[in-house]
């Protein structure tokens, strides 16, 4: 594990975010944010022509495996270069559209089936073909609804996914449905122009540039080869959150930089009774208190990715479940206090106050809600307690040990 803090680490960061600047800051600034405000007033997803030109910069593919096409770094420099493009970019979607792309394919990389890398996974780290998640459907994944039936040749998948990102402009989806027989949890590549498969736009109060959508299934045929985890698919879905929570918190990071930096310039130039806003002590203590919020956030977010150097369980990550609850919380409690800060202006579609805040709330749901996040940091800590409690009592220095001793 790295020390953060040390001089070596801090001059790491910057440089990853020199790096940032000098290789995606351009096409931020010149494609992406000309577009955002208008994507966002419309409803309107991310042009494929865009997350094609990520692709070709080396955005897509920054922490994918050379196999595929990428470039291989490793999770912490992943997820200071998402702070720093996050920081840049005025369209909030875009972070998490890359990333969540990268996170499924390396799913499919990690199957060990050449044909999955070649079809799907080396398109997807170019920027030349999406591929989201299906899972949400308001219910435990147990008592799901979208059943996969196996049948002569192959699969039959009936069910609906009423909430997935980058479903709009998708060009295929991983399914996770119930079989049948078993009820285990199984997950399945279903491609767009698969017969009986629709896709409905779902209008969202933010982050509307990620294309949310509703999928159907009815009577969906698939090949057997279409079967990319025949058992126990929850496990490979948690080992994707595991790493989505930390990304999705680095780039929110980001974002409330820019916020605040925003602010700051904003209230630099309002007058109020002949003095700056910025001189009056009640604002001075709002300021401090998304400061400290602010750096808080960067902390446990850096403090989370340099925990991904040493080992982690396969499936839950305690500092990376910690960092996206705590992210997501301060996110909301620093747009309330810009809200506030601007007064009126706070709630006019002019100004970027107000399109934060609904990004921003948009955080609740994604990757758990707040409280089952809580929920399971809360069975973790208890789960570790027992062990330690149990290794302790059964170690050489065990006190039980030394009674036996005094008798």
């Amino acid at each position: 594990m790295i020390a953060l803090g040390a001089k070596h680490e801090t001059d790491r960061i910057a440089t990853l975010g020199a790096e940032a600047e000098r290789r995606f800051g351009r096409f931020i600034r010149d494609r992406v944010n000309p577009g955002a405000d208008d994507r966002d007033r419309l409803g309107e997803p991310l042009p494929r022509a865009l997350l094609g030109e990520a692709g070709r910069l080396g955005l897509l593919g920054f922490s994918l495996p050379p196999a595929i096409g990428g470039e291989g770094r490793d999770k912490f420099e992943w997820g200071i270069v998402l702070e720093e493009v996050s920081r840049f970019s005025r369209d909030t979607g875009l972070a998490s559209v890359i990333d969540v792309n990268a996170g499924v394919a390396e799913l499919l990389l990690g199957t060990g089936r050449p044909e999955l890398a070649e079809r799907y996974a080396t398109p997807m780290a170019a920027g030349l073909f999406v591929c989201p998640p299906a899972a949400y459907e308001s219910r435990d994944p147990f008592d799901y609804l979208t059943i996969a039936s196996e049948v002569a040749g192959g699969w039959r998948l009936d069910g609906n996914k009423p909430f997935i990102g980058s479903a709009v402009f998708a060009d295929a989806f991983l399914v996770y449905a119930k079989d049948k027989e078993s009820s285990d949890i199984l997950a399945f590549l279903v491609e767009r122009g698969d017969d009986g498969v629709g896709v409905e736009p779902l209008p969202t109060m933010g982050l509307r540039s990620m294309g949310f959508g509703s999928l159907s299934l009815d009577g969906v045929h698939l090949p057997a080869d279409r079967l990319v985890v025949g058992a126990d698919a929850l496990s490979t879905m948690n080992t994707y959150l595991r790493n989505r929570r930390l990304m999705t918190a680095c780039s929110v990071v980001g974002h409330m930089r820019a916020l605040f930096d925003a602010c700051m310039l904003a209230l630099d130039d309002r007058q109020r009774g002949g003095r700056g806003v910025l001189e009056f002590p009640n604002v001075q203590r709002t300021v401090g208190e998304m400061f400290v919020a602010l750096q808080a956030s960067q902390a446990i977010v850096h403090r989370a990715l340099a925990t991904t150097y040493g080992s982690r369980d396969q499936f839950f990550d305690p500092v990376s479940t910690a960092a996206k609850q705590f992210v997501a919380e301060q996110a909301i409690k620093v747009g309330l206090a810009v809200m506030n800060l601007h007064g009126g202006q706070g709630y006019m579609r002019q100004h970027p106050w107000e399109r934060y805040m609904r990004d921003a709330l948009g955080l609740i749901g994604g990757q758990g809600a707040q409280e089952l996040l809580l929920i399971q940091l809360g069975q973790h800590a208890a789960f570790e307690m027992k062990r330690r409690t149990n290794a302790f009592f059964s170690g050489p220095s065990s006190p039980r040990r030394w009674q036996a001793f005094d008798r």
